[in-house]
């Protein structure tokens, strides 16, 4: 019952990482002129999973750490999805050159 519970705040960390940051970099780095190679490594960068030392420090600072974990795992597992379409979308619809 514990990870059901988990399943709304891991849903909106993932659309958050996954989704949200993504395109928030996409539209400041077209705001900063950014565009081909730098452009593709920035959005890259936001596409990766949560850090596996944020399970440490919500541990060591009295967070909800099983939780975090559940978030690392699930972004982790997700990051193999996401990494290739965002890159697809990003070739799709951004000109690189």
């Amino acid at each position: 019952s514990g990870a059901r519970s988990w399943v709304g705040p891991v849903a909106s960390a993932s659309a958050m990482k996954f989704l949200a940051m993504p395109a928030a970099t996409v539209l400041m780095a077209f705001g900063l002129g950014l565009h081909g190679p730098a452009l593709t490594t920035a959005v890259l960068f936001q596409v990766l999973p949560t850090a596996s030392s944020a399970y440490i420090l919500a541990r060591q600072l009295g967070g909800d750490a099983p939780l975090m974990a559940g978030i690392t795992a699930v972004q982790t597992v997700l990051a193999l999805v996401a990494m290739p379409l965002v890159l697809i979308g990003l070739s799709a619809f951004v000109p690189m050159g």
